[in-house]
């Protein structure tokens, strides 16, 4: 029994770091490299609320304090 318990922690803890690892989303990887065209990035990346997709997007910013959606293209002024 005591072998199981080892097991199941092992499994467990394995599961929770592949869960919780910070890697980009292969999918917002894919539409960023089908926009601009490259996968290098030309700006700073935040998470900010974009009101043409109603979701928390991926905004590259483009100048000081200029953002763009990198999915939906749209501009966010926060000057």
């Amino acid at each position: 029994m005591g072998l199981v318990d080892v097991g199941t922690v092992v499994l467990t803890g394995l599961y929770a770091y592949c869960l919780f690892s910070s890697q980009p989303d292969v999918q917002e990887l894919e539409e960023d490299v089908k926009l601009t065209g490259t996968m290098e990035s030309t700006g700073r990346l935040v998470e900010l609320s974009c009101q043409t997709c109603r979701k928390l997007k991926r905004h590259r910013e483009i100048e000081r304090n200029l953002f763009e959606c990198t999915k939906c293209r749209r501009r966010i002024d926060l000057r």
